[in-house]
């Protein structure tokens, strides 16, 4: 009995002694914070420095704030020219989306729509920033704040001179108004940021309608999406009444807002046409007079007749470029300004038969325009697609049934007249489907055949002209300083124009390509599924191998052979010209600088490859080893190729004698050399042979090579007389060397005859047995002259 109360006094004795423990710590956590220290006033003596001090960061905060406020206010008009066009834009998209339109129309809007989200994005960004400045400007004048309105408490004493409170009441005055100055810029930009947001919901809200029309597009490309021709409920006369003028209303009010948002895009393309016309214009002046004494001029002249059509002509490779975020009218507008001048153009460069062909290319094209412009109304702009659609087939029959090119100008145009009717058969192909797909009630398929071929040819035709009209200014460059003047121009200026042509035509067909897919919005998508499969890698055990690396690395090799290549092409044709190097040297240079470029590409693409340069050199050095055994032969004939290059006992074009085969030495290569005999065969001798073996070398320090033809003249013949009709007719010879004189020997006598030899140098040693036999003949026609027998 006693252990229990025992035990309960234990327990509470721990109870308080615990809780007496813990309650101090609750108490202490529960406290409130540390009070902030009070500022401290700046004393009396020190106001007249520090409000000197602090008017200067005022200052510095009221120029920060006026930039933030000049800066918010450039977004403001900005974002109010945005809000404008994106009002104009919306009701005639919204419109425009509810007819089902074509996939290079859904294109269009939705790189309009992506712009302003660019835009918009890009002004969120800097009010972003400036929204962070108010903020620590005004933390900064909080604390300023805090500081002289105790310095202004601490002043308001009897004994406080005038001239300091005034200071004090001063600085503290033009805080506040500095602060005034932060809270309204701050509440600007908090403002324009809610009518950013506002837009920047408008325009997802518009690329997410755009989006899921282009992909029901897609997915339902071969369904029929509209009702047949004959079976259409909505006539023309009631659509055109009811939706013409809003239509009309519509697109003038958005490229009122791009011309708006846009002021300096007409000027730059005036500016373009301007001066590109004045350069036109002043070279036709210089060529015509360089037109007579150079024909090839005249292939140019045509360009250069037409000035302003020429200009408007190549702006049209512009037009892409400033023109992207523009409306339908504009670009209606737009291409109509410069297909009439580039018709002009063509009509210069093309056959008088080929005029039709223009002529229909050009009405075609104003009636695609007219069906652009009536998208928003699917029932007119259906009827025109199939007045384009019957008109472009009649007139394709027309062509491969009825145009022929005339005989005298097959050779010069041949090609294109093969490409425009290969085109013609194609779109006999195309064009069928996209009509009967149209009629049948398959709009969105029939607007892609037709569109697309449409497109195709249209680009096709800009393209040519453009590459035309470049090729005369390439030819026009070529023949005039400063070009004319390098050698490797005047020697191979055909093949330089030819080379120049081919790059123009890749250029041009990769831009068809970019153009065409770019209009049905499949360039995007082509390339990232180009890129997924160049990522994709190929693992074999732990060598993992990329379809990129190994292209790039390819790329990379063929590129540095194409680099050494032009190289060495530059410095054989010009640059040795100038130099006057002793023989071999230039093929020696040469070929060190096709070694060397190629080494270098080598690891450059081992690099582009994605292996590791270090391992290499692990690789090199275990690879050596293999070399010291198994290729002792390559790796000396390398070597002794290299030492043929440098110390050059032997250079491309002597001739050398080597093993019993006598012939020009027409190549050194990495591992043997080359040797072109008499007879014509080639003989490939390894570069060891050549520095280890003897060699002999006919040409090494000059090009004379003596011929010996051996006479046996009958005894009894003056001696002296035989040797001096000897000598004069190897000097009278046109292929004998002048110095040294030719000499006449006696090599051997006997009773009945003696042996004369005559020894003649020529400098034209490849002619050498032709001169013997020469020699020969003429040695035997003088002394039957001089009737001296021949034993």
């Amino acid at each position: 009995m006693i252990i229990q109360p025992v035990i309960r006094i234990l327990l509470t004795i721990l109870a308080l002694v615990f809780s007496g423990g813990t309650a101090p710590g609750q108490q202490a956590s529960g406290s409130p914070a540390k009070p902030t220290p009070a500022p401290t006033p700046i004393p009396l003596a020190n106001v007249p420095l520090e409000a000197q001090s602090a008017l200067t960061s005022l200052q510095e905060i009221d120029a920060n704030v006026s930039r933030d406020r000049s800066s918010a206010d450039g977004i403001a008009r900005t974002l109010s020219d945005l809000t404008s066009d994106i009002d104009a834009r919306i009701a005639d998209d919204t419109r425009l989306l509810t007819t089902s339109p074509s996939l290079d129309l859904l294109f269009r809007l939705k790189l309009n729509w992506e712009d302003f989200d660019v835009r918009l994005l890009v002004s969120a960004r800097e009010l972003s920033r400036q929204a962070t400045n108010p903020e620590e400007q005004l933390a900064r004048l909080d604390q300023l704040n805090k500081t002289w309105q105790a310095t202004l408490q601490s002043a308001k004493l009897p004994e406080t001179p005038p001239p300091v409170l005034q200071s004090v009441q001063s600085v503290v005055g033009s805080i506040e108004r500095t602060r005034q100055a932060a809270e309204s810029g701050r509440d600007h930009v908090l403002t324009l940021q809610s009518r950013l947001s506002e837009q920047q919901a408008r325009v997802r809200t518009a690329l997410s309608s755009i989006g899921q029309e282009e992909t029901q597009a897609l997915k339902n490309i071969f369904v029929r999406d509209s009702r047949p021709i004959w079976s259409l409920e909505t006539s023309l006369g009631t659509e055109w009444k009811k939706h013409s003028g809003e239509s009309c209303s519509s697109q003038l009010e958005t490229s009122a807002a791009f011309c708006k948002r846009f002021p300096f895009t007409f000027l730059i393309h005036a500016l373009f046409i301007v001066l590109m016309a004045a350069a036109l214009h002043w070279m036709r002046r210089r060529i015509r007079k360089l037109a007579e004494e150079k024909p090839d001029l005249e292939r140019a002249l045509p360009i250069l007749d037409l000035p302003v059509s020429t200009a408007f002509a190549l702006s049209m490779l512009l037009v892409p470029l400033i023109y992207a975020q523009a409306t339908r009218l504009i670009i209606a507008i737009m291409g109509a300004v410069t297909i009439i001048p580039t018709a002009l153009v063509l009509r210069r460069l093309l056959l008088r038969n080929s005029y039709p062909i223009l002529n229909a290319i050009v009405i075609l094209y104003f009636v695609g325009q007219l069906r652009i412009l009536a998208a928003s109304l699917p029932v007119l702009a259906r009827f025109i697609f199939l007045g384009q659609v019957l008109g472009t087939s009649i007139f394709l029959v027309w062509v491969l049934r009825s145009w022929r090119l005339p005989a005298e100008s097959v050779e010069t145009h041949g090609r294109v007249w093969r490409t425009i009717r290969a085109i013609a058969k194609i779109g006999l192909i195309i064009l069928p489907a996209a009509l009967l797909a149209n009629i049948f009630g398959y709009v969105n398929l029939g607007n892609l055949l037709g569109i697309l071929f449409f497109r195709s040819a249209y680009i096709a035709a800009t393209l040519y002209t453009a590459i035309r009209i470049i090729e005369g200014l390439i030819i026009i460059a070529l023949q005039v300083r400063p070009l004319c003047s390098l050698r490797v121009i005047s020697l191979d200026r055909q093949m330089l124009q030819r080379r120049a042509c081919r790059v123009l035509e890749f250029l041009a067909l990769l831009f068809w390509l970019n153009l065409l897919l770019s209009f049905f919005g499949l360039r995007d998508s082509l390339i990232a599924s180009i890129g997924a499969t160049l990522n994709a890698n190929l693992t074999i055990g732990s060598f993992s191998i990329g379809l990129g690396g190994l292209l790039a690395f390819l790329i990379t090799v063929w590129a540095s052979f194409l680099i050494s290549k032009f190289l060495r092409f530059l410095l054989e044709e010009d640059v040795y010209h100038h130099l006057h190097l002793a023989a071999g040297i230039p093929y020696a240079i040469s070929t060190i600088l096709h070694y060397v470029i190629l080494l270098i590409g080598f690891f450059v693409a081992l690099g582009a490859l994605g292996i590791d340069l270090t391992k290499v050199t692990l690789l090199a050095g275990a690879f050596t080893v293999g070399i010291g055994f198994g290729l002792q032969n390559v790796i000396n004939n390398f070597v002794s190729g290299l030492i043929l290059l440098f110390e050059r006992p032997i250079k491309v074009g002597d001739v050398i004698e080597v093993g019993g085969n006598l012939g020009e030495v027409t190549r050194i290569g990495i591992r043997a050399s080359v040797i072109r005999t008499a007879d014509g065969s080639e003989v490939i001798v390894p570069n060891g042979s050549l520095i280890s073996s003897q060699v002999t070398n006919w040409t090494f320090s000059d090009r004379q090579r003596a011929v010996e033809v051996s006479v046996n003249v009958a005894g009894g013949a003056d001696s002296q007389r035989v040797v001096e009709l000897l000598k004069n007719t190897a000097a009278a010879h046109p292929g004998v060397a002048k110095a040294p004189l030719p000499q006449v020997y006696v090599v051997n006598f006997s009773a009945g005859a003696v042996t004369f030899q005559l020894r003649a140098w020529t400098d034209r040693h490849e002619d050498w047995a032709q001169l013997r036999s020469d020699l020969s003949v003429a040695v035997n026609n003088a002394l039957a002259r001089e009737k001296i027998a021949i034993a």
